[in-house]
């Protein structure tokens, strides 16, 4: 089995989301691993700029996943692999503001996986949701495959239908895939709200 540091060197990959907590931690670390090229596409709603990692193979292009000129210029360098970690979220945001939510979290999926098609991606990793996944009410412990349909927010009906795209995308293209389900995730670059 080939190691991280073999496994990331001399690829190019896309981080959408990539200047959040999560998205800014994973470029540091691909940073270190040799990737020829790291591309973060964020439109900085729920990030900051001081959380863009600063490195020579990394590049920061500033702009929405439902911008087609964006996603075009993100996609021109061809990435190997594709984090696809940008969404609206919050589920009192997704409750105050469904349409948003739709937009970004289930057009902005699909767009992201037509471009990644297009490029032939090696992988497509997804930030999903365990609590969207799952639901409130699953017995534990659960499964991968234990999915509820008892969901309570916008949110949770989004990160669902982000999976069903890459499951997919997955059957018709055989496309790669890793469907991540995050629970409450926190840590270095997290700010409460945002």
């Amino acid at each position: 089995m080939e190691n991280e540091q073999s496994f990331f060197e001399g690829k190019t990959v896309l981080v959408t989301g990539g200047a959040g907590a999560i998205g800014g931690n994973l470029v540091r670390r691909l940073s270190g691993l040799n990737a020829e090229k790291i591309i973060i596409l964020d439109n900085l709603s729920s990030s900051y700029e001081w959380n863009i990692a600063q490195a020579d193979n990394v590049q920061f292009i500033q702009g929405d996943i439902l911008d087609e000129e964006k996603l075009k210029w993100a996609f021109k360098a061809k990435p190997d692999i594709v984090y696809h970690l940008a969404a609206h979220f919050a589920n009192q945001n997704s409750v105050d503001n469904p349409e948003k939510d739709l937009m970004v979290n289930g057009m902005g999926i699909l767009k992201v996986l037509q471009y990644a098609h297009l490029v032939d991606v090696e992988r497509f990793i997804y930030a999903s949701s365990g609590c969207g996944i799952y639901g409130l009410d699953s017995k534990m412990p659960f499964e991968e495959h234990d999915i509820s349909i008892k969901l309570y927010t916008p949110y949770q009906v989004t990160k669902m239908i982000g999976e069903l795209y890459t499951n997919y995308f997955y059957n018709l293209y055989e496309m790669p895939i890793v469907n991540a389900r995050f629970f409450n995730s926190y840590g270095p670059g997290e700010v409460p709200g945002k």
